[in-house]
């Protein structure tokens, strides 16, 4: 019975993963934005800070092009994505299928990550071709580092996905509002916490409450000033209950969607 579960849990979260591979290869218009965008703004700041004669924020602005990319995907292709599925009646047919809701959020995740991936790294390539950034060899905590990001960054996304339900609420109206404010906080594109930030430590103190705040930091630190583990644990750990907190309040919050559901025979829940 036990292996069966796990069976059937591995096959949806897989199965959920390479629809949405599929989905964003398959749309050549998607690849195009989800390269051009980030990849356009990262090279107009790099020129923008090399004129201003801060030739080594260059580096900050393509690594930030490389990430932006995964911000973007988990709001539009992870918070919005089951607010759209009940509109198109695709959220019903998982309540009422034998798939484990959990292995669909962590599939989507899976696949959003995957396929942001190569946008990503077309960024950090051709923004390394053009301007020569002083980046560290690639290490452990590097590594490390950007595996925790992005698990904090989609474990976000989970929660979102599963709150925009209860709050029925509009979910692009939320993430237009929220796209560029958390884009300014989290440093995307300059310092916004640590060493060399411009903002006040007030302003500091909300940034780091975002997950891609501290993980853009620590990418920073990891990337240019070649930090190890040692000296990054604290955002590391951040990072690491950040994503636990986020994937329980997802989880707990679609099974008390599905419960309602069961009971009232509809899944348009709100809050009272």
């Amino acid at each position: 019975m036990l292996r069966h579960s796990v069976e059937l849990w591995l096959r949806v979260a897989f199965s959920r993963a390479m629809i949405r591979v599929l989905a964003t290869y398959g749309d050549p218009l998607w690849i195009v934005v989800n390269i051009g965008g980030p990849l356009l703004t990262s090279i107009a700041l790099a020129f923008l800070y090399g004129f201003a004669g801060l030739p080594q924020l260059t580096g900050f602005a393509i690594l930030g092009g490389g990430m932006v990319a995964y911000w973007g995907n988990v709001l539009w292709s992870m918070a919005a994505q089951l607010n759209w599925d009940k509109r198109s009646g695709m959220l019903y047919l998982y309540f009422t299928s034998p798939a484990p809701l959990t292995a669909l959020l962590i599939g989507m995740s899976l696949g959003g990550i995957l396929g942001t991936l190569p946008s990503s790294i077309f960024v950090l390539i051709i923004g390394t071709l053009l301007f020569n950034p002083p980046f560290s060899p690639p290490t452990i905590s590097l590594l490390l580092t950007f595996i925790l990001t992005l698990t904090a960054l989609y474990g976000m996304g989970i929660s979102l996905a599963s709150l925009y339900l209860i709050l029925g609420r509009e979910a692009e109206e939320i993430n237009d509002a929220l796209f560029e404010p958390v884009s300014f906080l989290s440093g995307v594109y300059f310092p916004s916490i640590g060493r060399g930030s411009p903002l006040p430590l007030a302003l500091q103190a909300i940034a780091s409450l975002i997950p891609l705040t501290l993980g853009m930091d620590a990418l920073r630190r990891a990337v240019f000033y070649a930090e190890s583990i040692a000296e990054l644990w604290p955002n590391l750990a951040a990072l690491f209950i950040m994503t636990l907190a986020a994937i329980i309040v997802g989880v707990k919050a679609l099974s008390y969607i599905e419960t309602i559901g069961r009971k009232t025979g509809d899944i348009l829940v709100t809050l009272k």
